[in-house]
């Protein structure tokens, strides 16, 4: 076991014991009536994590949930970065705004309270102690999360192992525990503004480079997921009559690349994720080692090929499983280790089927 791993597993223990002592410490939940669904017209869903590409995958609940309620309020306590996701989802009434820290939380809980919720949704695999803390204050009348039997601040649960289900399979059992009937329609929803079209089109019209287009969205949310610039300019010599374009922020390429210049059929687009994503659906091919890119990519139906660490087994388990991608658009290549180090030549063979 390397120490990244021993150091996700011990904040993950820590998480779950200060989790099961608030649990103890804040009680029960108020007293309510039996759940109804045609009482439901107020709901809160908490998608604090602040993770892209966690509330692109959400719209799949949203969606359901404004369908199964469809006079309801949704709204949706977001982080400042995902809010950019959630407030283009036409399921989505108000956001507000809460970071994962206690103190943000209980003042994000106070002002909610006057509300009076119907329905409070937490669908992370356990609740923090900030979260319950939240709960408390908020007191909803009805409160949903999964695997709950030990947060009695949860008056509304059901059994599912969350490790081995795919994130879709997730909010469906969710949705049908409350109510939901028919078939679930598990796409992925983002709306993409005219403006951002506009400004990807300007971008494609000054190229010059010819060639098919190849996408690389370098940078994983952790350095322990990224490509190397190494991996990136060996696979622009295996093609080297192809356009690359590299995506993100301008300051994080710039380290990325660390004084390396770019090849003469090398380009960096750094505006924003909804003028890239309109870049990346004109491209023969997308190359990303990011979940949020993937995401994308579904919901798009992207060409792309998507790089996760893992080994190639069945069934899958972990975040393989609840967040391998299910479009058929998407390929997804298994590493045993870190993106950085898989070689040029599985990469480039990857791309190279894409292409055909």
């Amino acid at each position: 076991m390397t120490f990244r791993e021993w150091n996700n597993r011990k904040n993950n223990w820590l998480r779950a014991q200060k989790g099961e002592w608030a649990a103890k410490l804040l009680g029960r939940a108020p007293m309510s009536d039996a759940y109804n669904p045609q009482k439901v017209q107020k709901i809160l869903l908490l998608r604090n994590d602040n993770k892209l590409g966690d509330a692109l995958v959400s719209s799949v609940l949203l969606r359901g949930l404004k369908a199964l309620f469809p006079t309801a309020d949704i709204d949706v306590v977001a982080g400042k970065s995902n809010a950019t996701i959630l407030r283009n989802n036409p399921a989505v009434s108000t956001l507000y705004f809460a970071t994962e820290g206690l103190v943000s939380l209980i003042s994000c809980g106070l002002k909610l309270r006057g509300k009076q919720y119907d329905l409070y949704l937490d669908l992370d695999e356990k609740p923090t102690l900030a979260s319950l803390a939240f709960l408390k204050v908020l007191q909803p009348r009805w409160s949903f999360g999964f695997n709950r039997q030990q947060y009695p601040l949860y008056n509304l649960t059901t059994t599912m192992d969350l490790s081995v289900c795919h994130i879709t399979a997730r909010y469906e059992a969710c949705l049908r525990f409350l109510g939901y009937q028919g078939k679930l329609d598990t796409s992925y929803e983002i709306k993409l503004s005219e403006s951002a079209k506009v400004a990807a089109g300007q971008f494609l019209s000054t190229l010059q480079c010819g060639g098919r287009l190849i996408v690389v969205n370098p940078l994983a949310a952790s350095r322990h997921r990224s490509f190397s610039a190494e991996q990136i300019f060996g696979l622009a010599t295996v093609f080297p009559n192809d356009t690359f374009v590299l995506l993100g922020q301008e300051s994080k390429l710039r380290k990325w690349l660390n004084g390396r210049a770019l090849l003469p059929r090398m380009v960096t687009f750094t505006s924003g994720i909804f003028e890239s994503a309109v870049l990346a659906q004109q491209a023969n091919v997308l190359l990303t080692p990011d979940t949020f890119w993937v995401h994308l990519a579904c919901a798009l139906h992207i060409s792309t090929v998507a790089v996760y660490q893992g080994k190639e087994e069945f069934p899958y388990k972990g975040n393989i499983a609840v967040w391998r991608p299910l479009d058929p658009a998407v390929k997804m290549l298994l590493w045993p280790g870190e993106q950085k180090d898989v070689p040029v030549y599985m990469l480039a063979q990857a791309l190279q089927e894409k292409l055909n």
